[in-house]
């Protein structure tokens, strides 16, 4: 079972977001220029959905261990963070095909953050008898990008009043400026779906999104462009690693919890060297996903 997509061809609206750092807007030509009302009730939606809007755990600043020895390496990295210090948001804007009066019926809106900062690692000797430690600290420059899809429909007081709506949203890419290191496809797997993900921003309907009943376990099988890339996984307050399988495939199964309602996952794919080189670039490619914890498999969307 697959994902239903979000066929329609929406086009962009933009707002400022929750956030840190500068904004700017920009409105692309489209068939039907949109009112003002228009902008102000897809801006007013977007703001009255922040959960779907942002995501709480790329710039979270937990910090993850590595326990396991590495062999022959620069450096045995002990424990390693972010730290986003700059964040510059924009977002490319275009309204849809109008209707009977002109007002457009659709808008996509697709969201830019420029964040920059450090990557940070506590590194210990590859020597078992030195006991020394050290700080880390590569140059981070990382692009985020999110797409957010909404429609104009007939209010319930009557057809000649319409408001807009959220329809559906993407996942998140988050990329390196200059990076090499590629997430290619992200296999998830629960009871009742098994779906391969390949393009983090493809659109999903909100009843499309992955669902999940409460406890309900979740298994991800990565595909990478590297099989000695190093692939975390990022939960609300946990920060883990997947198994490498020596393939380019890693895997790793989390359980949903029992807080209802929408929440995000992340896979965060980082080049050999980000970790065990001191002199290596910070290299990242991280896709972050919504997914729906449900108390019951009634209440699940078919």
């Amino acid at each position: 079972m697959k994902y239903r997509p979000w066929f329609v061809l929406l086009a962009l609206a933009g707002l400022a977001l929750a956030g840190c750092g500068h904004s700017t807007n920009s409105t692309q030509a489209s068939t039907a220029p949109p009112t003002g009302s228009d902008q102000a009730q897809v801006a007013s939606v977007l703001a009255d959905n922040p959960d779907y809007v942002n995501e709480d755990l790329f710039q979270s600043q937990l910090q993850q261990s590595y326990e396991q020895s590495t062999g022959m390496a620069a450096i045995q990295p002990l424990r390693f963070w972010r730290a986003i210090t700059g964040v510059q948001t924009s977002f490319d804007t275009q309204f849809g095909p109008p209707d009977s009066t002109g007002r457009p019926t659709s808008a996509l809106v697709t969201i830019h953050r420029h964040l920059t900062g450090s990557f940070n690692i506590v590194a210990g000797s590859t020597t078992p008898t030195d006991t020394s430690r050290s700080l880390i600290q590569k140059p981070l420059d990382d692009q985020w990008t999110r797409k957010i899809a909404l429609v104009r429909l007939p209010d319930r007081f009557g057809p000649e009043i319409t408001r807009w709506h959220l329809a559906g949203t993407s996942g998140v890419d988050v990329r390196s400026q200059g990076g090499v290191t590629a997430v290619q496809s992200v296999r998830i797997q629960t009871a009742n779906l098994d779906t391969t993900i390949t393009d983090p921003l493809e659109l999903h309907r909100r009843r499309a999104l992955l669902f999940v009943p409460e406890g309900g376990q979740v298994t991800l099988t990565v595909t990478t462009a590297n099989a000695s890339d190093i692939v975390l996984f990022y939960g609300h307050d946990s920060r883990r690693r997947f198994t490498n399988n020596g393939d380019g495939t890693f895997t790793f199964t989390f359980t949903a919890g029992r807080f209802l309602g929408l929440r995000n996952f992340g896979i965060d794919a980082l080049s050999h060297g980000t970790l065990f080189d001191d002199t290596a670039a910070y290299d990242s490619n991280a896709w972050i996903f919504p997914f729906v914890v449900v108390a019951d498999r009634a209440l699940m969307p078919l």
